[in-house]
């Protein structure tokens, strides 16, 4: 048995968040969310988002990571989109 497949003993918590986990489930999150949302925002737009989500996520539990910044992002997209439609409408006087 090798120990390189046994998980790591120590973690260093100080590390930058994205050293923490795998770079390919922040990819996971971003291509979900561009899927989803691809009709209605642009690329650059989603990767922005969720740069940002990372970014202020940062301290959060490695193991909640990929969860956590994809709901942040989804919640931060939905009212992104949920105010340029209010603001694309016309202001009706009653």
């Amino acid at each position: 048995m090798t120990t390189s497949s046994l998980p790591p003993k120590h973690v260093d918590y100080g590390a930058e968040p994205e050293a923490l986990w795998h770079s390919g489930t922040y990819a996971d999150v971003v291509e979900e969310l561009f899927r989803e949302y691809e009709d209605s925002l642009p690329l650059c737009a989603i990767l922005a988002v969720v740069n940002g989500c990372r970014h202020d996520l940062a301290g959060s539990p490695v193991g909640a990571m990929p969860e956590l910044l994809e709901r942040l992002a989804r919640y931060r997209i939905d009212n992104l989109l949920h105010s340029s439609t209010e603001s694309a409408a016309p202001h009706r006087e009653p």
